[in-house]
């Protein structure tokens, strides 16, 4: 089906701009409607300070910053959507950013954010937590890499293949990527063949390729190193510039404790993924 409907964050960060700019440039290729969403949280005073009698003036400290950076992001969105000649719809919210990208993305076709931040700065705008957001959207959420430039986009896909659930609906929200790419990569990491009649990464293989997918599968096996290290090693071995995986997590935490190789990604991102869980 395509995307229709896309999500981008946006913030007051200078990396915001390059991720709205993609954004703007992605939806005007596929023709989709895009929302810009921006979040801040909402004013909080410690209590040590509430106990100084200086809580009214941090408050209102705290809302004239809000203020000043809703309308310094609005204006970034204003002139995206003329420097790109396409509609760009504005929400500006207040609340906890992963829960508001979380709602608002599962209304849409993709939701893009940036890698986060461990940044404890109090005056910089809050930032998403990529993992939670991919975990608790139901969408497939595509992680850009901070002060992302794209010399190309989804030509030479790789996608980390293992026989779960959330790798089948990665697979399958990226249909729409995959059959546009030059080439895709099929590789599983570390495969457990004993006794298997199959070649790993086969299977998907299969299916990619009736739906006109170029595939070229490559599983790796080296058991003394793990699943997100290789991943992207292999990854600039084939100068991919893009990744497409599932998003593991852990029985009754799987929003609060990642799996070893989606944490790794993340972690150390330096091109585009795109996950699904």
């Amino acid at each position: 089906m395509g995307f229709k409907d896309i999500l981008v964050h946006v913030d007051a960060t200078p990396a915001s701009q390059a991720r709205l700019d993609f954004a703007a440039h992605f939806a005007k290729e596929h023709e989709a409607h895009l929302v810009a969403l921006h979040v801040e949280a909402a004013p909080y005073v410690p209590a040590d300070i509430m106990a100084t009698g200086m809580a009214a003036s941090v408050l209102q400290w705290q809302r004239e910053l809000r203020r000043h950076r809703e309308a310094e992001v609005g204006g970034k969105v204003e002139a995206a959507r003329q420097r790109h000649g396409i509609e760009i719809e504005w929400r500006a919210i207040e609340g906890d950013v992963d829960d508001t990208l979380a709602l608002h993305g599962r209304y849409v076709d993709l939701v893009i954010i940036g890698p986060g931040s461990d940044s404890l700065d109090l005056e910089q705008p809050e930032l998403p937590s990529p993992g939670h957001v991919v975990i608790a959207t139901g969408r497939p959420v595509l992680v850009l890499p901070k002060d992302y430039k794209a010399k190309s986009f989804g030509q030479r896909i790789l996608l980390g293949w293992k026989s779960t659930p959330e790798a089948a609906r990665a697979v399958h929200d990226a249909l729409p990527l995959l059959a546009k790419a030059r080439n895709v990569t099929v590789t599983e990491v570390n495969p457990d063949l004993a006794g298997a009649r199959r070649i790993a990464g086969g299977d998907i293989a299969k299916y990619l390729a009736r739906h006109g997918v170029a595939v070229t599968v490559s599983p790796v096996v080296a058991p003394d190193m793990d699943a997100g290290s290789l991943l992207l090693a292999r990854a600039a071995d084939i100068e991919a510039d893009l990744i497409v995986m599932g998003a593991y997590g852990h029985s009754r935490l799987r929003e609060a404790v990642l799996g070893g190789a989606t944490r790794y990604i993340l972690d150390h991102l330096d091109i585009p993924v795109l996950m699904a869980s």
